[in-house]
């Protein structure tokens, strides 16, 4: 892979080519540039695979460099480098066409690495440190069909045709601890069984290609040229999908988590539906007790979401450089309420939010000693409740005194209700963020607290709902959402055994 580093300051540039060891990641950096001029004139001579850009330069920015990139149809992969103040220019850079951004004062070695298995994944490349995955030509070929750099005559070698043509992304749920089941030595086992079984039902089936990207994820292709029908096409992609998952639970006791794009006519085509396919998976991080996402079910992400989400981040910061702890914990629930609800922001996004908040308090991001032996986080859940911990740990302990006293388990609990009262929780919930058993959950909650989880929870859902039917702009319906209850019947019934009284009947005689 080529590199071409971009930025104004000299001491980046060197602090960047110093950060890792780039040949033995299997990386050469072909030159560096500290303007925008020379930054284009370097990527058209010298054609590199990915380029690190800053925005703000001289003579011209970064923001003008990607126009011109687009423009010119250039192939090259952008990393944006800001500081944590450009987010609104980083916003414009994504949508100029950058893969992603760094905040240059919390860089570090595993962003980089992370950043370059990233790349290597979208160009079909293979990690220097392991054996390539393309190991034939057909696979060579799927790449390039993925990718857009395939051509007509090398589809020949494949079973696929043109017509209804679907591309399947899955990964393996909880891949890091399905691995711990493995001695170190035999862990290249799970994959070699995955494929196997994926391959014997796959040989059984026409106009369909298996491939392996990477350790965690691999892609179905499947063409239905002789199904005149886009819903037998989806029947048929869905039975097959159906199969692979029960088999793979059956005999290797794993779940897989799948992403499944629209269909396309055509081979040009198959690039969408990869990157639809792709977006459909990444849906599992807002969803983790949903094994299968269809991009065609997907909503749009909501501009004003986006700007709201913007401006939240904001007053976090405010908060922050105010030392208003208690504001910025509320600010940081009102921000991940909106993103939960809306998914406006994919995960990359959301994790480096809460990095850059870390690196406001006074440390360079996230560190092993803060966030625990992480291999990554499965969902918003994990990374949340993991996030928050060390911002409590990290302002002082000044937030939420009023849970003192009890165990640190009881303390995450109550405050992960407290945020989150009116989301769907249960003891597997609880059981799975805090890695302890249901019953471990209930009795040792009973004991501290002095109630059931679900009476706690319970009332205190029906003393903000006290609060919300004072307010007669609200439905009787619209305040059983928004403290937890799935309808409005069941919500009456709670709410009479906590009050005596129907929530009509209280909001009359209070109003």
């Amino acid at each position: 892979m080529r590199m071409l580093i971009v930025d104004d300051e000299p001491l980046v540039r060197i602090g960047i080519k110093s950060a890792i060891d780039w040949q033995a990641q299997g990386v050469e950096i072909i030159g560096e540039a500290g303007d925008g001029d020379e930054a284009l004139r370097l990527i058209v001579s010298e054609q590199p695979d990915v380029v690190l850009l800053d925005i703000k330069m001289p003579r011209m920015d970064g923001l003008e460099v990607l126009r011109r990139i687009k423009e010119q149809e250039l192939p090259v992969k952008v990393v944006v480098l800001s500081s944590f103040d450009d987010f609104g220019f980083v916003k414009e850079a994504m949508k100029l066409g950058a893969l992603d951004y760094f905040h240059k004062p919390d860089m570090n070695d595993r962003e980089l690495i992370g950043m370059l298995q990233n790349i290597r994944e979208q160009l079909g490349m293979s990690a220097p440190s392991h054996p390539p995955k393309v190991t034939n030509y057909k696979e060579q070929v799927l790449i390039g069909l993925l990718n857009g750099t395939g051509t007509r005559h090398e589809l020949s070698e494949t079973r696929l045709k043109e017509g209804n043509i679907y591309v399947v992304l899955f990964k393996i749920k909880n891949y890091d601890k399905v691995l711990q089941r493995y001695s170190e030595s035999s862990q290249s086992v799970l994959g070699n069984t995955v494929q196997n079984m994926v391959n014997e039902i796959v040989s059984a089936e026409r106009e369909i290609e298996f491939l392996p990207l990477t350790e965690r994820m691999s892609a179905l292709l499947i063409s239905n040229s002789e199904l005149k029908s886009l819903l037998a096409s989806l029947t048929r992609v869905n039975d097959i999908v159906q199969r692979i998952s029960s088999t793979l639970k059956r005999f290797v006791n794993i779940d897989i988590v799948l992403g499944v794009s629209d269909w396309v006519d055509r081979f040009e085509q198959v690039p969408l539906a990869y990157k639809q396919a792709l977006q459909a998976l990444s849906h599992h991080f807002y969803h983790p007790e949903t094994l299968i996402f269809y991009y065609s079910h997907q909503k749009e992400r909501s501009e004003a979401a986006l700007n709201q989400a913007d401006a939240y981040v904001q007053q976090m910061k405010s908060a922050l450089a105010e030392h208003a702890h208690e504001k910025f914990m509320d600010v940081l629930s009102r921000w991940e309420n909106l993103i939960r609800s809306e998914e406006c922001l994919d995960e990359t996004e959301v994790q480096k939010v809460y990095e850059g908040l870390l690196f406001m308090m006074g440390r360079n991001g996230k560190t092993e000693e803060d966030l625990g032996d992480h291999g990554g986080f499965e969902d918003f859940v994990q990374m949340s409740s993991a996030y928050r911990t060390v911002f409590e740990q990290r302002l002082g302990g000044e937030i939420n005194a009023s849970f003192k006293g009890y165990s640190q388990l009881t303390r995450h609990i109550l405050e992960y209700i407290e945020h989150h009262y009116q989301d769907s929780l249960s003891l597997k919930l609880f059981a799975d963020l805090f890695q302890v058993s249901p019953n471990y959950v209930s009795r040792l909650f009973k004991e501290e607290v002095g109630q059931g989880l679900f009476d706690y929870i319970n009332e205190l859902r029906i003393n903000k709902a006290k609060e919300l039917l004072k307010d007669y702009r609200y439905k009787i319906y619209e305040v059983a959402e928004k403290v937890g209850f799935s309808n409005q019947a069941h919500f009456a019934i709670v709410f009479s055994k906590y009050t005596g009284v129907s929530p009509k009947q209280y909001r009359n005689e209070e109003g």
